[in-house]
């Protein structure tokens, strides 16, 4: 378990003990109503993590809703950064995606070489941004038409 979320666990743990004990059940009661073991449902009580599915099954038992018990805001932020060529993707994808919905770029035909000339992006990237333009044309917000072996891309 990740110390980062220790502290969350912890505090899921005590509501959903808190909620139990308010409805009089035991842990047997628990473990009946769900199908899991009362270790199962001691160790979730002491904050040691669960799984997802297990988590709601003892909200169904205990007739809470998640978000009643997930009630503070958590740190979203992530442990760690993303790799450079995971942010490079996304830089390239958020600029095509403003060039493909918010301009006029694609009103005339273009080639995956004109597109990476307008993003200012590199040669060697032609491939990916074929696949790229090619979403867009599954997603019907672009349409190729072929000029010999070469595609070209514009706005329905």
């Amino acid at each position: 378990m990740s110390g980062i979320n220790k502290g969350i666990l912890k505090e899921i743990g005590l509501k959903i003990r808190a909620r139990r004990e308010e409805l009089s059940y035991s842990q047997k009661d628990v473990s009946n109503m769900t199908g899991l073991t009362v270790n199962m449902i001691s160790t979730f009580e002491n904050g040691k993590g669960s799984t997802l599915n297990n988590f709601l099954l003892i909200c169904r038992a205990l007739q809470i809703q998640p978000k009643d018990v997930l009630v503070d805001d958590i740190d979203l932020r992530p442990l760690y950064d993303l790799p450079p060529e995971s942010r490079r993707r996304l830089e390239i994808t958020q600029k095509l995606d403003d060039l493909v919905y918010n301009s006029d770029f694609f009103k005339q035909p273009k080639r995956v070489a004109e597109v990476i000339k307008e993003l200012d992006s590199d040669k060697r990237d032609s491939n990916k941004f074929s696949v790229y333009l090619t979403s867009y044309c599954k997603e019907g917000e672009l349409e190729y038409v072929k000029e010999g072996n070469i595609k070209k891309y514009r706005r329905p």
